[in-house]
């Protein structure tokens, strides 16, 4: 913990941290969490020459996901012991689950049950929707379940995961476009166009379950691909008043992008890894 944690999210926390590296230290300007004034930047740096870098964060998020996650949580579902089932079942959601229902549990005791009796370790929604155990699957919203042991018995539930593609330059210019227009971008464009600051820094942090999260950084490691080095750097131009945009991954070995007025797009971080070592991480 460091002072003014208290007023970070992680998403700031992680931006703070890895940012510190190429700017120095970062003091909290933001403190609303704890009864500060709304409507400030999150972070300033000083430079060099002795004037201030203003510097605001946001994630790439997938609202239905958060949503669900966030039920299971308050339902207290995470893990819970589930009465006649006899393995321990790891049970993943869609992004459009109705937790409520599913934690009545009558339905989904009886499907694990099911299992358990006819000796499967799993079972996805994307089998043929003839076979009932696949169309059970689909009206629950349970993307897959996986028998974890048959040494302990209950359920651990959270959402499902994600398969990665590569995103290519235009894709990530076309999420770009789709960000800083959103309301989202446009009050943290209003933040930062307010600070008194010679820069202006935005970072978007990319979460590792979410398509921008996964989609850049394994379009970064393709890089070494034939022919994929001049697409996979995006051509965006991001609007005044930012003079700086980092798209900053959550974890911690893969590289990220940095654009500057001055200079342009450029990679930033770790040495870039193949993808297959990515897909791993």
């Amino acid at each position: 913990m460091r002072p003014d944690d208290e007023c970070l999210d992680e998403n700031e926390r992680w931006a703070r941290d890895r940012l510190e590296m190429s700017l120095g230290q970062l003091r909290v300007i933001d403190r609303s969490r704890k009864g500060g004034p709304p409507g400030l930047h999150d972070f300033e740096a000083d430079l060099p020459d002795g004037s201030v870098a203003a510097v605001e964060v946001t994630s790439e998020v997938e609202p239905e996901r958060l949503g669900v996650e966030s039920e299971i949580r308050r339902r207290g579902l995470s893990t819970f012991r589930l009465p006649g089932v006899t393995s321990l079942w790891s049970v993943r959601l869609t992004d459009g689950a109705r937790v409520k229902e599913l934690s009545r549990r009558d339905e989904l005791r009886q499907l694990l049950r099911k299992l358990e009796a006819h000796g499967e370790r799993s079972a996805h929604d994307r089998g043929d929707y003839r076979d009932p155990i696949v169309a059970q699957l689909r009206a629950l919203g349970v993307a897959s379940v996986y028998r974890l042991s048959t040494k302990r018995a209950g359920v651990m539930m959270g959402t499902d995961a994600y398969a990665g593609f590569a995103w290519q330059g235009p894709a990530i210019d076309a999420w770009l476009g789709g960000v800083l227009a959103s309301d989202t971008g446009m009050n943290k464009l209003k933040k930062l166009a307010r600070a008194a600051a010679a820069e202006r820094h935005l970072v978007i942090v990319l979460r590792a379950f979410s398509k921008a999260g996964l989609g850049i950084p394994l379009g970064l490691g393709s890089r070494d691909d034939p022919g994929a080095a001049d697409y996979v750097m995006p051509s965006f131009e991001p609007p005044e008043p930012l003079t700086h945009l980092w798209l900053l991954p959550t974890v911690e070995d893969w590289e990220g992008l940095r654009w500057t007025r001055a200079t342009g797009w450029a990679f930033f971080g770790p040495p870039h890894t193949p993808t297959h070592k990515m897909l791993r991480a």
